[in-house]
């Protein structure tokens, strides 16, 4: 008994070392809430988190800078299976990611995304990024359309 109840301390320390560390205090001016932030393979986007790192420039949500000119707000939004986004309609799916991409297939995106909010607005995404994808949190893929000059996007959950 005592065997089994010092494996169970083992593991749980050892698990501890396991978890990730914390990020940086997000800024309180800065609309970025500390999380969510992934790269095309799911590691944490560095560089850029705040506008005044930028000089004149324009810290995107991809954490590079960019000019004015070359950012823009985009609103994806989403049905399921050609039903209003809801509580009812994301039973099967509650938790979502979302992967905006370059036509060069340069990506990042965040995760979880409730379902049920049937929308998502990113405000500083670089023009570069043309696609968004959008998928069950824990898929390797998922729907994807074309972002239109005026910043949105439409997609339907299957």
């Amino acid at each position: 008994m005592i065997g089994t109840a010092m494996r169970v301390v083992l593991l749980f320390a050892l698990a501890a070392g396991c978890l990730p560390a914390a990020g940086p205090a997000p800024d309180p001016d800065d609309g970025y809430d500390g999380g969510g932030w992934t790269g095309s393979g799911g590691d944490p986007v560095y560089g850029c988190r705040l506008d005044s790192e930028c000089g004149s420039q324009i810290c995107a949500r991809n954490g590079s800078c960019y000019p004015a000119s070359s950012i823009r707000v985009v609103h994806a939004n989403w049905t399921v299976d050609g039903a209003v986004a809801s509580v009812a309609s994301c039973t099967g799916h509650p938790d979502l990611f979302i992967r905006f991409q370059t036509s060069s297939y340069d990506s990042f995106g965040f995760a979880p995304v409730p379902c049920r909010n049937g929308r998502f607005t990113i405000d500083k995404l670089p023009t570069t990024y043309t696609q968004v994808e959008l998928g069950v949190d824990g898929a390797s893929t998922g729907n994807t359309a074309t972002i239109s000059s005026t910043g949105d996007a439409m997609l339907d959950l299957r």
